[in-house]
């Protein structure tokens, strides 16, 4: 299946370093319209909604998943360069496959992750630290850096 919403927390290139996901690759696609809300639930599939009063507001969405990474493209499908991150809230395309999984007595349907495009790509920035207070150096004590 072929979906399209807005990326957020994508970990495509490396697996997802929280515990109980197991180094997953995955992306939440958010803001879902109502055509692609209706497909996954044809599909036995859950579509969540977000908290409006947390930040970064993902509307209704859904986390799709794998062991192995997707394969990441451009819109014009060129391999994307792994050294862009994807920043949230960029517009993406997906094929997705839905599966049953059984763990530990426990059963389900997710979303698994085959393909991700960047149809609009949103810069990733990492905000950076200021210094909170200016503290001169003696020259005899200046350390390189």
């Amino acid at each position: 299946m072929i979906l399209r919403g807005q990326a957020f927390w994508p970990k495509v290139f490396e697996g997802s370093l929280k515990p109980q996901d197991k180094g997953k690759y995955q992306v939440d696609i958010c803001h879902l319209d109502e055509d692609t809300i209706k497909q996954l639930e044809d599909h036995g599939l859950t579509v969540k909604i977000h908290d409006p009063k947390k930040e970064h507001y993902k509307g209704t969405y859904i986390t799709a998943k794998g062991n192995r990474p997707p394969k990441v493209f451009d819109a014009a499908k060129r391999p994307w360069n792994p050294k862009i991150l994807i920043g949230n809230g960029s517009n993406v395309k997906i094929s997705a496959m839905p599966y049953d999984w059984t763990f530990e007595g426990n059963s389900g349907r997710s979303l698994g992750l085959n393909q991700l495009m960047v149809t609009e790509h949103v810069e990733y920035v990492v905000d950076e630290l200021e210094a909170e207070e200016e503290v001169p150096f003696d020259d005899e004590d200046d350390v390189e850096v």
